[in-house]
């Protein structure tokens, strides 16, 4: 299974350049959590050596070393102002000048940076004005100094405090509307440039915020993974930036998650309208049902020459898509790094997969060369669905090897133990809640009785790969309740992989909760 969605970078002279996205620190805050460095370096395998910062809410160019001697190179470079650095910012003040210079004394006092004139500055910034850009102006400022905070700080004290930025007297936005555009030196004789997208707050008027956020959102992956070349693969472009609903891309399709009480308005499905031009793709509404509405009703919105069913990719894995059985269209993404971790893991095992869904897990794992692969979920419609996946890329659902069993997961299991059958690979993806004929399925009830008759069905050595979305549990309940199951079973709790950028950012609780266990 090779790896398709990959973060970008460009590497010059021995130099890591990368586009960095707001919300991500350069390196690590606190221990278990990935900075922008860290996520670089699990990329590409290799150490990276940070040689300047950018902020935390600021994106735009930054560059690496690949070697302690570089990096001391291009440190000197930096500190003897040696390289030149433009950055655009956004503002919804208005001042007379067009183009001025500032110097001032900026320090920390209290975790808190401040700027203050004196006849002995250590920081300077030079600045102007490009254009209007509907209410706002946007400025260019290029920092001769690299003090902490410095454009922001000497921005605010020249009434031109940046937008979003709440910290220096900024108005409240989406986001700090500040981006490192270039980077420019000279580097043992050869000039080196690079160059990032500007941002596009800097291009359209922001006048409308959620589809300015969306716009934020989708550029995010750009940034990151280069989206626009990935026609044919599966990736989250909005995850939680706009609160009401979540896009995904299959391909051909954008899949709109639709949470909001009410139906998409015709200023909504317009605003769609312009993101199916802009990115050429055709786009499926789908609202979320509360609980109690009718499932069959038709809460099913399209934009475009849609069919109710195609194929995408993900990780070059094929998939069928569906607009005409369930709510979603049969793939959850935020699995996406969990399957590969499956693939790592499932050659030469026999791999259980409960709650199949439309049987990514089990699709991964044939193809990774398990030895047996058992396939269980309690409805027919997705077991048929499941064979049709394997069918898609080349595998016999009709081989041996492989087990399809229509029945309640928990009975399963059960009955497996009864059996005395052994996997020593198991995934376990239940629903938050779930009806069936055996009865009703709720993850906070029955976890215990579920973990317990899985780790029964575990054979020694084996990989249990838990995963939930339940809302009302954080990644701590999660493990506070497996050290419940101690009692019974010797284990060793092992972190499962994180997830892409594409969804939460480092630091934010994710609303999926992943864990491997190992079974002593």
């Amino acid at each position: 299974m090779t790896r398709t969605i990959k973060l970008q970078y460009t590497e010059i002279a021995g130099c890591i350049f990368v586009d960095k996205i707001a919300g991500l620190n350069t390196h690590t805050p606190e221990y278990g959590q990935v900075g922008c460095v860290e996520a670089y370096e699990n990329e590409l395998n290799r150490k990276l050596y940070v040689v300047h910062r950018l902020d935390k809410a600021t994106s735009g160019a930054l560059v690496f070393a690949t070697s302690q001697e570089l990096a001391a190179e291009l440190a000197e470079l930096f500190e003897q102002r040696k390289v030149e650095k433009r950055y655009l910012f956004l503002t919804d003040k208005k001042i007379a000048q067009k183009e001025f210079t500032y110097e001032s004394f900026i320090s920390k006092e209290k975790n808190v940076f401040i700027s203050q004139k004196s006849s002995e500055p250590n920081s300077k910034t030079s600045f102007r004005w490009l254009k209007t850009v509907g209410n706002f102006d946007l400025w260019e400022a290029t920092p001769h100094t690299g003090k902490p905070h410095q454009i922001r700080l000497h921005a605010e004290a020249n009434g031109v405090a940046i937008l979003g930025d709440s910290d220096h007297g900024g108005s409240p936005f989406i986001r700090l509307c500040l981006h490192s555009l270039t980077l420019e030196f000279n580097l043992r004789g050869q000039p080196i440039s690079f160059r990032t997208e500007r941002p596009h707050w800097a291009i359209d008027t922001p006048t409308d915020i959620e589809e300015m956020t969306v716009a934020e959102a989708f550029q995010r992956r750009e940034r990151l993974f280069l989206a626009s070349t990935l026609h044919q693969e599966s990736l989250r472009m909005s995850h939680r930036e706009v609160d009401s609903y979540r896009i995904d891309q299959y391909g051909d399709y954008l899949w709109v998650y639709w949470y909001k009480d009410s139906d998409p308005y015709v200023q909504d499905l317009l605003r769609f309208e312009k993101l199916s031009k802009k990115h050429n793709k055709k786009i499926l509404i789908r609202k979320m049902l509360n609980r109690g509405e009718d499932p069959n009703a038709q809460y099913l919105w399209a934009i475009g020459s849609t069919l109710p069913r195609w194929t995408a990719y993900e990780n070059k894995v094929k998939y069928e898509l569906r607009a005409d059985t369930g709510l979603s269209p049969g793939l959850f993404l935020d699995q996406r790094e969990n399957r590969l971790w499956v693939a790592e893991h499932a050659q030469d095992r026999r791999v259980l997969n409960l709650f199949s869904y439309t049987s990514g897990f089990s699709v991964v794992s044939a193809l990774a060369g398990a030895q047996e692969v058992c396939t269980v979920d309690v409805s027919q419609n997705f077991i048929e669905w499941s064979k049709r996946n394997f069918e898609l890329n080349g595998l016999n659902p009709e081989d041996e090897k492989y087990e399809f069993w229509v029945q309640d997961c928990l009975l399963f299991l059960k009955g497996t133990y009864r059996r005395k059958r052994k996997f020593n690979l198991i995934i376990c993806d239940p629903p938050s809640f779930g009806r069936s004929k055996s009865g009703v399925f709720s993850i906070s009830k029955n976890f215990d009785e579920l973990m317990i008759n899985a780790m029964y069905c575990l054979e020694k050595n084996g990989l249990l790969l838990f995963c939930t979305n339940y809302e009302k549990w954080t990644s701590g309940d999660l493990h506070l309740r497996l050290d419940k199951l101690k009692r019974e079973f010797s284990f060793k709790i092992l972190p499962a992989p994180s997830q892409g950028l594409d969804f939460e950012l480092p630091g934010q609780e994710p609303l999926m909760k992943s864990i491997v266990l190992r079974k002593n």
